[in-house]
């Protein structure tokens, strides 16, 4: 019997002798810009088209979702990611033609931009592989626990941040909040505790507040 290990997912049109089920690693990273990191398909099936950074989980490795999602970025992507939070599993048997495919839908914060990177309203209508739906639905549930869910939220800003960083975050997860209403969410949110200290000098107008883990 093959293994998942030999198969790797590779393309055998209408044939799929083997009958499995894959585990990927599907990630949602979004830039400091507010972008979301897309990559152009080098192989078939949807060769050229834009995706999600996603791949195999390598089990046979005994790797982790937190190492594949790294893994996957760095290889497909070229950028290095923190940490990362699970947003969703989904386990549609007909979105990968090759066969049924469970991914693990992962959210992270990267520093870069590809050039592929897009915001979120030019997201492509129909990515392949359920990636358009995987992308909304993470950004939705990431914009209901960012400042409310501990682990979501110190994975996207970590244990040290700014005013303005999570300004930009909640522009790619709920562009209709004011910038008044995430301070008003961030001040209130009991994770963080505003400092004396400024995040960075400005050379206009007040500087962003820093605020440490509570």
């Amino acid at each position: 019997m093959t293994s998942m290990r030999e198969t790797n997912l590779v393309y055998q049109g209408s044939e799929h002798p083997i009958h499995g089920t894959w585990l990927s690693v599907d990630v949602v990273a979004i830039t400091d810009d507010a972008k979301i990191v897309l990559i152009e398909r080098s192989g078939d099936p949807h060769r050229g088209e834009l995706t999600l950074p996603g791949g195999l989980l390598a089990a046979w490795n005994g790797e982790t979702v937190d190492e594949a999602a790294r893994r996957i970025l760095r290889e497909k992507a070229g950028v290095e990611c923190g940490d990362v939070a699970v947003v969703d599993v989904v386990s549609d048997p007909s979105r990968d033609e090759r066969g049924h495919t469970v991914s693990i839908v992962v959210a992270t914060r990267v520093h870069g931009t590809p050039s592929s990177a897009a915001h979120p309203e030019d997201i492509p209508e129909t990515m392949p592989f359920g990636h358009t739906a995987m992308v909304r639905n993470a950004l939705r549930v990431l914009a209901q626990r960012m400042l409310t869910d501990t682990a979501t939220t110190y994975a996207l800003l970590g244990t040290e941040t700014s005013s303005v960083e999570v300004i930009w975050l909640f522009r790619a997860l709920d562009p209709s909040l004011t910038a008044t209403a995430v301070r008003s969410r961030l001040d209130r949110c009991g994770l963080y505790t505003r400092t004396d200290t400024p995040a960075s000098r400005s050379p206009r107008g007040r500087p962003p507040s820093l605020y440490r883990k509570a």
